[in-house]
């Protein structure tokens, strides 16, 4: 049943259209940007796409796989799709960091996800958060190698800016009046930053 395309009713006009997996899975990852793991269920989903449970259940047995589903799209959307993305943009080391900080931190901004899948107590949640936390710190720490830091040191800085990213996604879903609103605020908010991350710039460690 997995990949077969539905049918449903009870759109506005009162046409019939068809919903396909890929467009249960939009939903759901738009549902879990904007409310965290627990707005991903079949009801507000189905809701949202205009149509009824059953079309969901055509293509999911249920809400556990509708959300490892999701979980699996969320990392390679908003991971995996952002390191290709960063990787395809080229530059230096310093540019494709600068880059990185940029999109993650820009996008924390817009959806209160990244804290509540974090604070997640679900196995399923947790699975697809370790991993993704894996591979951006790997990323980071590579591009920090590339830079000339030691393989300690690169390691040490890449763990401090993800925590820096995540404090930063928790203060934007809590109290975002701490963050800087104007543009050069916004700015010099990006590059001391970035400032922290490089440190001395990069020299190689001595």
């Amino acid at each position: 049943m997995g990949h077969h395309t539905v049918a449903y009713g009870g759109v506005a006009d009162g046409r019939r259209a068809l919903l396909s997996r890929d467009d249960w899975l939009a939903a759901a990852l738009a549902a879990l940007l904007a409310g965290g793991p627990d707005a991903v269920a079949m009801e507000p989903i189905a809701a949202t796409l205009g149509a009824t449970k059953g079309s969901g259940y055509w293509h999911f047995a249920g809400r556990p796989e509708l959300l490892r589903a999701t979980m699996d799209r969320w990392v390679a959307q908003k991971t995996d799709g952002v390191v290709a993305d960063i990787e395809a943009s080229g530059g230096d080391p310093v540019a494709r960091v600068g880059r990185l900080l940029a999109v993650v931190t820009g996008a924390v901004e817009h959806s209160p996800a990244e804290p509540l899948i974090m604070a997640s107590s679900d196995p399923v949640v947790r699975a697809a958060a370790v991993r993704a936390v894996r591979t951006r710190v790997e990323y980071l720490e590579k591009l920090l190698r590339e830079k000339g830091f030691s393989s300690a040191n690169a390691h040490t800085r890449a763990v401090l800016g993800y925590a820096t990213y995540v404090g930063h996604g928790v203060l934007a879903a809590t109290t975002p009046q701490l963050l800087p609103k104007s543009v050069a605020a916004r700015a010099r908010a990006h590059r001391d930053m970035l400032d922290m991350v490089l440190g001395d710039g990069g020299r190689t460690d001595r």
